[in-house]
């Protein structure tokens, strides 16, 4: 959305695609023919990152504060650095979720902090927070909290700006973005529910949501999650995502720290996976209230190939999406997209299978890369 807020005649508007993702259009009456919205897009993608291992330095992160390691996902990195940031007078851009629909908002009181913490497997609007960084730099520290591709548009659009210094990003280990279809088609199917509240507890998958006023954990297939992990409606650049990579333009990378890398004495409470790569960076993790040990790439890269490699299997049932959302039923939509089919439903028990072993072959080749990234440390 960086071409979005990049254009001041309002000539690029969003529009949601037929396969759940958001585009966009220009209006040829208003363009001006600035070409500002080809330079931020073209700078952006020039920001994917590099395999370059040396770049970058991991840690094992957690909050030092408890409680609020307690209420986050993995470790409490970007919780504890989004207090740091507002507490010294700062601002924090992350993503809050109204349980149907996620944007980025930007806070500068910590008691609205937690509207930003946990994780959201839907896409993000971002478009509306560039002008709020815009406004807020002049004044102090802003924290930007994205996908890798999204702190890339940031970066892009403010590359140019005077107060660059102030700017700081947190990119995400990202596992894709699915289409909005999955939502529509889970509310569809449940009436009941009145909204989503949270996607994972810590240290597993589990969808929670408001039903008929109460809150209830859902069946792991419900299709929000199932749909999500499957990983059959992402955009289609998610497929070959050039960010997904060692060592990338913004501050620092987060994610959960998979594998047995993690102190044992910490694992339990949750422990975040941080690779720094700017001062910047280093100044987060030594002022912000985390603990951290330091990492040896060959100790955890294989357990956590997404940070190096982007690579998921393009299959037909992504190709037809659009399409087989028009033709089905929420319920059978539900079982193909989540993966969840039987023998009672046997096209979308075959889909299954043929993605499954496509997905087994994706692992081991994803493993691979990996491993080769870990030869290379050593």
């Amino acid at each position: 959305m960086a071409c979005v807020a990049a254009c001041k005649q309002q000539a690029i508007s969003k529009t949601a695609g037929a396969d759940g993702h958001m585009y966009v259009r220009v209006d040829e009456d208003k363009c001006i023919g600035c070409l500002k919205c080809e330079k931020v897009c073209k700078e952006a993608h020039s920001l994917a990152g590099s395999n370059d291992a040396g770049s970058s330095k991991p840690y094992a992160a957690w909050a030092d504060d408890g409680a609020l390691r307690a209420a986050s996902t993995s470790g409490g990195f970007a919780a504890a650095a989004s207090r740091w940031f507002v507490s010294a007078g700062g601002y924090v851009a992350g993503v809050s979720f109204d349980g149907r629909r996620a944007s980025h908002v930007l806070v500068r009181d910590e008691a609205a902090l937690p509207q930003l913490q946990g994780s959201k497997y839907v896409w993000s609007d971002a478009s509306a927070v560039y002008a709020a960084i815009e406004s807020a730099l002049p004044e102090g520290k802003v924290l930007f909290i994205g996908t890798g591709c999204q702190v890339a548009g940031v970066l892009s659009y403010f590359s140019g700006s005077k107060f660059r210094d102030n700017l700081y990003t947190v990119d995400l280990i990202c596992g894709g973005v699915p289409s909005d279809l999955l939502m529509q088609a889970f509310f569809d199917m449940h009436p009941d529910i009145e909204r989503i509240c949270s996607f994972r507890s810590k240290g597993k998958y589990e969808l929670r949501a408001v039903r008929n006023g109460k809150e209830c954990v859902l069946p792991p297939d419900s299709l929000p999650l199932a749909g999500f992990r499957a990983e059959q409606t992402m955009r289609y650049c998610c497929y070959d995502c050039p960010f997904a990579r060692a060592h990338r333009a913004g501050d620092v990378t987060i994610g959960d720290l998979w594998g047995d890398a993690a102190p044992s004495g910490e694992r339990q409470a949750g422990v975040s996976l941080a690779v720094v790569h700017s001062r910047k960076g280093d100044e987060i993790l030594a002022s912000a209230g985390i603990s951290s040990r330091a990492l040896e790439w060959k100790d955890f890269v294989q357990d956590n190939v997404r940070l190096v490699t982007g690579k998921t299997p393009l299959t037909a049932l992504r190709r037809t999406l659009a399409r087989n959302y028009r033709k089905m039923d929420p319920a059978r939509f539900s079982r193909v997209y989540g993966l969840t089919a039987g023998l009672s439903d046997p096209l979308g028990f075959l889909a299954r299978a043929w993605v499954f072993v496509l997905r087994k072959i994706n692992r081991r080749n994803c493993r691979r890369a990996a491993g080769k990234f870990k030869n290379k440390c050593e």
